[in-house]
């Protein structure tokens, strides 16, 4: 049986609103719509791909403060967001960061000015929260927990003091558990290298913190000095991955309390590396080596394997109840089945054959339980000069509650 191919459901552009070149810098998706952030401007289109609203960092700054930008966005049901705008002075003396709450018309709801001295707010994440949200906010040595209920109210403001201070802050993985707390993790490093004269460029160090509902410090894991990847599962329990491409696999277990196990080597030396959005499905992650891709545990036993290269292959892009979505050779993206690696579906925007699946750092997709799929990838076939338009489409997985629904199929 052949995976189906799913053209988009629709697939909607925009152009930054202050016309400059337009590139996505995050997008979040719920089950009511997706909010996209682009670097000046933010966007709210609907699940059926209708245009909500479009707006700027512009009206909350000052006639000084003539940088704007959209930090961070964060998707909510009933078709609002929260957006968080910076603006900046050119000498940069002058700085404001205000969170908005975004109506469905495009209003404003609530406006709360953030004040966090030293804070690296364009590394900054947004979680919805039943009562309001989360915004995780780095420091050059810490994390500032700042959670504000739905009318911007300050509920709990958290710091919590990393061993190191590095001039670059990110959360690559974060998990968001019902009970309000998350597991983080955390990686500080130098905002970049020197050419001329050449430096040595160190690798980030990589801790796991998991954090309780009010922000406070539950306990912490200081993995090293490496590029990783870290995995939550269900259970409570973390994976932390050495990898590096043409290595092997060193992997380390975290129990839900906090409790390192002994590192060990995946596979029985095998080269492979995990990396993207590897997972965990159902406690499984998928690996790549030079030939294949490989579902592995936990336990670092491989699964399953498949050639890299035939129809579908490299990381996972996304991953979620369905499978992992990874890159596809006659099309963008594929879904990969988390219990034997078959192809599921393949996710195709334009009809042109896609010669590559490399990644860059903008571009995401998004799988959703219910079988939504989101991706702001653009057309092969769009070679249009700067400032080119930014795109988002919307795909389901066959045979879920998503391909049901009807909806338009156009290209605005």
């Amino acid at each position: 049986m052949h995976a189906q191919v799913g053209t988009p459901q629709w697939s909607v552009s925009f152009e930054d609103m202050e016309g400059q070149s337009s590139f996505i810098t995050d997008l979040r998706a719920g089950n009511d719509g997706v909010t996209v952030g682009l670097l000046r401007s933010s966007a709210r289109l609907t699940d059926g791909g209708a245009r909500q609203w479009h707006i700027t960092a512009e009206p909350v700054c000052t006639v000084d403060q003539t940088l704007h930008r959209i930090s961070a966005v964060e998707s909510l049901p009933d078709n609002e967001s929260w957006v968080l705008r910076s603006c900046y002075s050119s000498n940069g003396a002058d700085a404001r960061h205000v969170l908005t709450r975004i109506d469905d018309d495009g209003a404003s709801a609530i406006q709360a000015d953030l004040h966090a001295s030293g804070a690296l707010w364009q590394y900054t994440r947004l979680f919805a929260r039943p009562d309001g949200v989360l915004a995780l906010v780095p420091h050059p040595n810490g994390v500032r927990w700042l959670r504000m209920d739905s009318n911007g109210n300050v509920i709990d403001d958290a710091f919590t003091e990393l061993a190191r201070t590095h001039q670059r802050v990110t959360f690559p993985y974060v998990r968001m558990w019902p009970n309000g707390s998350a597991s983080i993790a955390v990686w500080q490093g130098p905002n970049g290298c020197n050419a001329d004269p050449p430096t040595v460029c160190p690798r980030p160090a990589t801790t796991l913190l998991r954090l309780s509902a009010d922000g406070t410090e539950r306990w912490r894991v200081e993995a090293g000095e490496f590029y990783g990847f870290v995995g939550f599962d269900d259970d409570g329990s973390s994976l932390i991955a050495r990898s590096t491409y043409g290595t092997e696999l060193r992997l380390r277990q975290v129990s839900a309390t906090g409790v390192a196990g002994p590192t060990f080597i995946a596979a029985d030396g095998e080269r492979m590396h995990l990396t993207g959005e590897a997972g965990p499905v159902r406690g499984r992650y998928l690996a790549v080596s030079e030939t294949e891709q490989l579902l592995i545990g936990r336990d670092g036993r491989v699964l399953a394997r498949r050639p890299d290269g035939s129809t579908a292959g490299g990381k996972a892009y996304a991953s979620g109840t369905h499978g992992f979505i990874t890159g596809a050779w006659l099309s963008d993206g594929a879904l990969v089945s988390a219990d034997d690696l078959s192809v599921l579906a393949y996710f195709d925007l334009d009809g042109v054959d896609n010669t590559s699946w490399d990644i860059s750092g903008d571009l995401y997709w998004r799988l959703l339980d219910d079988g939504t799929v989101y991706t702001n990838v653009r057309r092969t076939s769009d070679v249009t000069p700067p400032p080119q338009r930014a795109r988002t489409s919307r795909f389901a997985v066959p045979g879920t509650p998503a391909a049901d629904l009807v909806f338009v199929d156009r290209f605005d």
